[in-house]
């Protein structure tokens, strides 16, 4: 099934308004109960399904320029799948992902990869039949030149894999259905499998995309960030109503269980209440990027997953390079002005905790400590901000303003932080002109909703060096990296040997005060209670491929 679907980039808000009224007015296609009938007492079939999304993707290409949103990760974990992906395992009737456990998705089932040469050569064995969304057959060149791209695309903000090996001759065609990655160190090896796992670790068909190669575009970076279709994913982009919705077609060349929903229609309504409304009264299935407010106040005619440690944050950025953040002292009064309890308890209706630092329960390093790395102190901050010389402290807080949740949190800082010496202005900016910013580093302080997406230890080093998604414009220095390698040093991430050395490091990036996640949220997705097999991915994404109507 080959796609060519147009993505528009600017939805005015005038039009999304109007976008809105005309999803809560068309018919939508809900999940069946028992008699056939839909959920909103339409005519839906079951092999549909109806979500409703916040905005409209900016790009299919995660390789290419993009902004980091919820409904981008959404259509690239839909349109495109890797060699291997972490394995689900229920809890509290969710399906979480164990972030230290493999399956292959293009790799083989069973055999999906060995380790040799003393943990530096990892060869990975590929399904046989596999066809891609085009229906070209799969083999070692597609991942070939799908590392290769990644190595060559400078657009995009993930440079993960370029940290792991930087020259495509370490990657070794074997055979049609084998493929070696050879890393200069050791150390690398417990980063490899969750960068493939991950974002960065999508393949790509290579026959249909060099169909759209041009001189001057060698790697068709600007017909993959309008279309599907060049890739494995359990579904493609079949349609596009500008600014009101997308439509995904299940791809029937998908290597895993075949999706139960065999259409996805995703309909744009830009506020949080009404998405919860919607589902609530069934006419839509699925409500993403739900504010905490509004996904409680449908609670008990939904469903709403829990898991025990979340790994999506709201990260909280004081950039070190722009006054008055270049004083260390003033990084750590700020994190002193933030109502944590507060906020938890008010935005996020309890349904988060304070952050301990970078290092999550799910990363498995035995022994680490609980307790939250700042707490609300006004008192301290104010001593912090005299021994720097301050009394008063000007602060542009920037945020996104499709995240209710993070606005509202922005704008209680403000309030309280006054207490603290701190005059926050919150300024609201559009997704486009927030990815922007961030991604030039123009921001004095900013907050986000992010992940690790490499969940090890190790993999936090993208967030601080020079070559990763720098937002603290934070440079390494030599106390940095010398903790930093020592832990990498100690063995295993999960070994007690390891443990000492990451307390070390994380309670040094704590001490920096620049880049932390200020707490750790549940998911934002809500469901018809009508549906089983809900998700908790590494990208905190609705796996779609896996729902299913409740048996």
């Amino acid at each position: 099934m080959h796609m060519h679907s147009r993505l528009r980039r600017k939805i005015s808000a005038a039009f999304l308004a109007l976008a809105t009224v005309f999803a809560m007015a068309a018919c939508s296609n809900s999940v069946p109960d028992a008699g056939g009938s839909s959920a909103s007492g339409g005519s839906s079939s079951s092999s549909s399904l109806t979500a409703a999304i916040a905005a409209m993707p900016t790009s299919y290409d995660l390789e290419g320029t993009w902004a980091a949103s919820n409904e981008n990760y959404t259509i690239w974990s839909q349109t495109m799948v890797n060699l291997i992906r972490y394995k689900y395992v229920e809890k509290n009737g969710v399906q979480v992902q164990d972030f230290t456990k493999y399956e292959g998705v293009l790799a083989d089932k069973d055999n999906p990869f060995t380790v040799s040469d003393g943990g530096k050569t990892y060869t990975f064995h590929l399904r046989k039949g596999v066809k891609s969304q085009a229906g070209n057959p799969f083999t070692a060149q597609d991942v070939y030149w799908s590392l290769q791209r990644k190595l060559n695309v400078s657009g995009g903000r993930l440079p993960q894999i370029a940290n792991l090996f930087d020259n495509i001759n370490q990657v070794q065609i074997v055979d049609d259905h084998t493929i070696a990655i050879h890393l200069h160190d050791v150390d690398k090896g417990e980063l490899l499998l969750p960068n493939l796992t991950g974002q960065m670790g999508r393949i790509w068909d290579k026959t249909e995309m060099l169909k759209h190669v041009t001189p001057d575009d060698p790697w068709a970076t600007k017909w993959a960030a309008q279309n599907t279709g060049a890739g494995y994913g359990p579904y493609t982009v079949s349609s596009v109503t500008e600014g009101q919705q997308l439509v995904l077609k299940a791809n029937p060349n998908y290597p895993l269980d075949k999706p139960k929903f065999t259409t996805i229609t995703m309909k744009v309504v830009a506020d949080s209440g009404t998405r919860a409304q919607m589902l609530a009264s069934g006419d839509v299935d699925v409500s993403e990027a739900l504010s905490p407010s509004d996904a409680t106040s449908i609670a008990d005619k939904v469903q709403l997953p829990k898991v025990d440690n979340p790994t999506e944050f709201i990260g909280l950025t004081l950039v070190e390079n722009k006054a008055p953040f270049n004083d260390q002292r003033v990084r750590q009064a700020f994190r002193y002005a933030v109502p944590y309890d507060d906020i938890i308890k008010q935005v996020y209706q309890g349904k988060a905790k304070a952050s301990s630092g970078w290092i999550t329960p799910a990363m498995g390093v035995p022994g680490l400590s609980a307790k939250p790395a700042y707490t609300y102190n006004p008192s301290k901050a104010k001593a912090l901000l005299k021994e720097a010389g301050k009394t008063s402290v000007p602060v542009t807080l920037s945020v996104s303003s499709l995240v209710p949740d993070i606005i509202d949190s922005a704008v209680m800082i403000s309030s309280s932080a006054k207490q603290a010496g701190f005059d926050v202005t919150v300024k609201q900016l559009s997704a486009a002109d927030f990815a922007s910013g961030r991604a030039n580093k123009t921001f004095q302080a900013l907050m986000v909703a992010n992940r690790s997406q490499a969940q090890a230890p190790a993999g936090l080093d993208n967030f601080f060096s020079t070559k990763g998604d720098n937002n603290s414009a934070f440079a390494p220095t030599d106390e940095y990296t010398g903790l930093l390698d020592a832990a990498k040093n100690a063995g295993k991430s999960t070994s007690k040997e390891a443990a000492p050395h990451w307390q070390k490091f994380s309670s040094f990036l704590n001490d920096e005060a620049s880049n932390l996640p200020m707490l750790y949220r549940q998911p934002n997705q809500a469901y018809s209670t009508k549906l089983q097999n809900m998700s908790y991915r590494y990208d905190s994404t609705v796996d779609y491929s896996i729902l299913a109507p409740k048996s």
